[in-house]
């Protein structure tokens, strides 16, 4: 069968795939009339081609592939756990079916199969309730509905799925995949995304058929942990290398060989590399493989195919054995393995149709892996390897072949997965390139030195040690490389995201360069590639520059605006130390902002000032900082300053009247202080924020008669509570929005009936406005979202 013919088929198979989340019949016809369609042109436009039956086979595939993925997407069983969700108090038992990890919030986590459930949360040893006094907080992906009303049994009845637990760190001590549990928590559905571009938690966990969560405050072992299995080589590996290395050194050497999922690196160091544009050396195995495969195939130049092709099998076959054979290491060893055997048949196509086979096949066997950033930055880094890095290592002709070798790979990789990036991320590491070059021959020798340390570890874990602690320079050396890249002026530059269309039209030029000799004679290459650049980077340069929109994200009780217009852009309030990291750092990211132009704080509580310490420290730069503050200034406050003083960010506090002109089309005014009120000007319309809606509050602002008139405004946003109606008459809105959780309903019942429209983030989740769109809401978008 011709390259051509195997290529359309693998391309119909993933399309198919892709389309299988539009819903109900949605995808059969699409799939039918874009695949008809291009059968009918294709062989019109490209007589050389394939034939015309060969498109019509490959509607066929895609829509075998589109129902497949349907069939295989995991749903809730009638026994699931997710049936007793939500509940406040439950006792579960199961068994750990994944090794316990750490969140960032330095909480433990793990998936564990449950096989019985009490509902009413009593131990049948004790006959009391397992309640503590203090309940574990909880993440904010975590949060559910009010528990509905719970059974009043205390026995265990059978119960079915997986289920996502957090406990308190000290409750994983130990804890091995394979064990019986006991946890008593609070049994949650997972959530949809309250924020626009944030991450999608129920989805996520859906993917792989996980429909409830378990917040634990305590665990019980009700069996004792497995005598050997991956678990086994995992923890000899790592006690090696952090003995002989020491932290962090140790621990990225741990990475660099088992990938990032299967070791807690530290979040810090973790952030440097992603920062520096250098995750890829800590992803799930993709990188390690490319490098053990580039290097395998390096050491078998000079020998014929058979030599090379047993070479690689052995250094593939070893590296597995030695990583325990986790799910995803797993799969990038069979897609090295295919690229493998297609790069020793030597012919030009061959390499890329074996690739693409072995992803058919890995996604035949789970194709929910067609979602996996995992496994498409993989696919696409082999991808890279295979078609780009020889091409690009001819222009390193005056180095020596290994170091020429060296340079191309990680060139070629960021060129294939620098479009997907920008779709997902938003963002680059502008030295990312810098930093590959000066840290693929550390990582590559670590790597393997890693490996002959896992190796011996095995065997005898000080000897293992023994070799770790050779390779501590190199270790060092790599860590330094990323935190001296970080300091590096505009390092990390959010670019913000781009369109799907935009990613595919990048794609097809990178192809264009590869599928075509043309390109390659005389430096013809520049031209896609200076259409690849203008593709990724300037249409969202222009959206940006001409976007005016204002954006109230969903946090707790806390009011919190982003306003952009005219390349200026003015935040109101930042959350917690949470919700900045979390939330609203990847929404600017995505948005492509990387300075504030004017950041205004309505409170120095710590719920209100904590997110300013993380954006202050991060990648996002703020040039002017208003406040409110007078008087004493807690502590975490002042901590905010002296870190905004030591940036030289001009700081001050405003006074009653005080007005901050952005621009023609933005204005902040502080209306009146005790309490604080303030007016916005923002296009055509005027906001109106009460921060504070006590009793005592109120009837201040009731008592300024001066004042009153001043409220007027088109909206009024506030924080839920009961506005006195003196207040709202003189405001007489045309729409309230609620930053909170729920508004009361005698409040909602006296807007209604004044005509207002009402929005609260609690119900409606985060909301956009914009001259075009007037007020849209996150559930807009979610409920009214087109299968197309």
């Amino acid at each position: 069968m011709k390259s051509a013919t195997i290529l359309i088929f693998a391309i119909a198979f993933f399309l198919g795939a892709y389309a299988s989340f539009l819903e109900n019949w949605t995808a059969v016809y699409v799939l039918l009339g874009i695949g008809l369609g291009l059968s009918i042109l294709i062989p019109e436009l490209w007589r050389m081609g394939p034939k015309r039956w060969v498109y019509l086979l490959g509607v066929v595939i895609a829509l075998f592939a589109c129902l497949y993925v349907k069939v295989r997407t995991p749903q809730p069983q009638a026994e699931d756990i997710s049936k007793y969700a939500p509940l406040s108090n439950v006792i579960v038992r199961g068994q750990v079916i994944a090794p316990p990890s750490l969140t960032r919030s330095e909480r433990g986590r793990f998936v564990m199969a449950v096989k019985e459930i009490n509902p009413s949360g009593k131990s049948q040893r004790s006959g009391i309730a397992n309640i503590p006094s203090l309940p574990s907080p909880i993440p904010t992906s975590e949060a559910t509905a009010n528990p509905q009303t719970e059974p009043q049994t205390d026995k265990f009845v059978a119960a079915s799925g997986n289920l996502y637990v957090t406990v308190p760190l000290i409750e994983i001590t130990g804890l091995r995949a394979g064990q019986e549990v006991e946890l008593s928590g609070r049994l949650y559905l997972p959530s949809r995304a309250d924020n626009f571009g944030a991450f999608d938690f129920k989805t996520y966990l859906a993917r792989q058929g996980i429909f409830a969560g378990l917040s634990g405050r305590s665990l019980t072992l009700q069996s004792d942990p497995p005598s050997f299995g991956e678990w086994w080589f995992i923890s000899s590996i790592v006690r090696a290398h952090v003995m002989g290395a020491g932290i962090p050194e140790g621990a990225l050497l741990s990475s660099l060989v088992l990938g990032g999922r299967a070791v807690d690196l530290p979040s810090d160091l973790k952030d440097e590399f992603v920062q520096a544009g250098l995750a890829a050396i800590l992803a799930a195995s993709g990188f390690q493989v490319t490098l053990v495969l580039g290097a395998a195939i390096a050491i078998g130049r000079k020998g014929s195919l058979k030599v090379q092709f047993v070479i690689g099998c052995i250094c593939l076959g070893g590296y597995l054995l030695l990583t325990g054979a986790s799910p995803s290491i797993l799969r990038a060893v069979i897609m090295g393995f295919g690229s493998l055997v297609g790069l020793v048949v030597q012919r030009r196509s061959r390499p890329v149709v074996a690739l693409i086979l072995t992803a058919v096949v890995l996604l035949i066997y789970q194709p929910l892996w067609i979602w996996d950033l995992g496994f498409q930055f993989s696919f696409l880094a082999t991808f890279g390897l295979i078609t780009s890095a020889r091409p690009i290592a001819q222009y390193w002709q005056w180095l020596p072949p290994a170091i020429a070798d060296l340079i191309s790979v990680p060139i070629a990789a960021y060129i294939w997965t620098l479009p997907l990036q920008i779709l997902v991320f938003g963002k680059i590491a502008i030295y990312t390139l810098l930093a590959n070059i000066l840290t693929t021959p550390l990582v590559t020798i670590s790597t393997y030195g890693g490996i002959i340390s896992g190796f011996l570890a095995v065997i005898f874990v000080p000897l293992g040690a023994a070799i770790a602690w050779l390779f501590y320079p190199l270790l060092h050396w790599t860590i330094q490389i990323a935190e001296w890249i970080n300091t590096l002026p505009n390092a990390s530059t959010s670019v913000g995201t781009i369109n799907i269309w935009q990613m595919l039209a990048a794609y097809a030029l990178l192809l264009s360069i590869w599928l075509l000799p043309w390109f390659w004679k005389m430096q013809r290459w520049l031209i896609p590639t200076l259409m690849v650049s203008i593709l990724l980077f300037v249409p969202n340069a222009i959206a940006q520059a001409n976007t005016f929109a204002v954006t109230i994200p969903s946090f707790n009780d806390v009011p919190i605006m982003l306003i952009k217009n005219q390349g200026k852009v003015v935040l109101i309030n930042s959350g917690d130390q949470q919700f900045a990291s979390f939330t609203l750092q990847p929404f600017l990211q995505k948005q492509g902002i990387n300075r504030i132009n004017w950041a205004i704080s309505t409170d120095t509580q710590p719920s209100f000032s904590d997110g300013w310490n993380v954006l202050s420290s991060g990648t996002v730069a703020i040039e002017q900082f208003r406040d409110t503050s007078i008087g004493v200034i807690p502590q975490p406050y002042q901590n905010l300053q002296r870190a905004l003083a030591a940036q030289k960010v001009p700081l001050e506090s405003m006074q009653s009247g005080a007005a901050i002109k952005v621009n023609d089309q933005i204005e902040i005014q502080l209306l009146d202080r005790n309490p604080d009120i303030f007016k916005f000007k923002i296009g055509s319309l005027s906001w109106l924020l009460l921060a504070t809606t006590d009793q005592k509050s109120q009837q201040a602002i009731i008592a300024k008669k001066q004042l009153l008139p001043q409220l007027a405004a088109d909206v009024l946003w506030w924080t839920g509570g009961q506005i006195e109606t003196e207040i709202l008459q003189a405001i007489n809105p045309k729409v309230a929005i609620a930053s909170a959780t729920s508004v009361i309903e005698p409040m909602v019942n006296q807007l209604y009936e004044n005509k207002v429209r009402v929005f609260w983030t609690g119900r409606d989740g985060a909301m956009q406005w914009s001259p075009e769109q007037e007020f849209y809401t996150l559930r807009d978008e979610q409920d009214a979202r087109s299968p197309l």
